[in-house]
């Protein structure tokens, strides 16, 4: 847990109730929402979601890590949030997973449920 100016940072994994706030987040944004990720870790200030970390699929179905910010945030929490995440992607998501193969598809899944005829009951 990270704190500034007394207001507690809280990293931890994604789960299914953060997902309405997630695309609450891209939306605001206008993110490309055509774009294949998955969350997997958030950034949680005062219990309102802050930031967010993917593994995204991009050009030559690379696997890549994307943080998303709802509002800036100072650079030392940023990346301190980074480092976590990439961390976590490196040593214990792609453990997980077992494979990036495997992890490409876990994506696939992850979006394809999540995107049933495009509208999602979830988020």
């Amino acid at each position: 847990m990270a704190t500034t100016a007394n207001h507690p940072y809280l990293i931890r994994q994604a789960s299914l109730s953060d997902l309405a706030l997630i695309k609450e987040m891209l939306n605001k944004k206008q993110i490309d929402t055509a774009t294949i990720g998955m969350p997997f870790m958030v950034l949680d200030h005062c219990n309102q979601l802050t930031a967010f970390s993917s593994v995204t699929i991009c050009k030559k179905n690379r696997l890549s890590i994307e943080i998303t910010y709802s509002d800036p945030i100072a650079d030392t929490l940023s990346k301190l949030f980074l480092d976590k995440a990439q961390f976590f992607f490196e040593h214990q998501l792609m453990d997980m997973f077992g494979s990036e193969e495997s992890l490409r598809k876990g994506v696939h899944r992850y979006n394809n449920w999540l995107n049933q005829n495009r509208n999602s009951k979830l988020a």
